[in-house]
């Protein structure tokens, strides 16, 4: 996970000559180093998916000091990033693929999961962003703050804390 991280560092510095420093700031940058695919191919998809994802979920994990990987290194449609306080969990490769594609991907784990009695309080922290245009939902920066707001939400309103899924 480190070198994928590090190789999208690498790839948006060549790019674009920023070095994105694993700070939520950068994620518009690293949402521009997406939009730069004008037509994705599947060979340049799958390299960019998982680089992207693994520094995105770096980043959420950094900054909510809880999460921790669970990897399978021979599937990345298993990679989850779970937290510790909440029930929360997602795969932020399949978060990157989206971001990429700009269209849901099912079974890449990309929507945000929690344990069952979570679900209604993970909505109603969502829910106060209202509705999200697709060009805007399909953004590592949207998709950061409709994540932060969701843990949040279950941190602040600790009612269920389910098991985590």
């Amino acid at each position: 996970m480190r070198d994928l991280t590090v190789a999208c560092v690498t790839s948006v510095k060549n790019a674009t000559g920023i070095v994105l420093d694993m700070t939520q700031d950068t994620l518009p940058i690293l949402d521009h180093y997406a939009e730069l695919l004008d037509s994705p191919r599947d060979e340049i998809v799958s390299l960019l998916a998982p680089m992207s994802g693994a520094y995105f979920g770096e980043l959420l994990r950094r900054q909510f000091e809880d999460g921790r990987w669970v990897i399978d290194a021979d599937d990345y449609t298993d990679w989850r990033l779970k937290f510790e306080r909440c029930s929360l969990t997602f795969n932020p490769i399949g978060i990157a693929l989206e971001v990429l594609l700009g269209q849901d991907v099912p079974d890449w784990g990309a929507q945000l999961k929690t344990a069952p009695e979570d679900e209604l309080r993970s909505k109603k922290a969502l829910d106060v962003y209202g509705d999200v245009r697709d060009r805007d939902y399909y953004t590592f920066t949207v998709r950061f703050e409709a994540i932060e707001q969701a843990y949040l939400g279950l941190l602040n309103d600790p009612g269920g804390m389910g098991p985590k899924p």
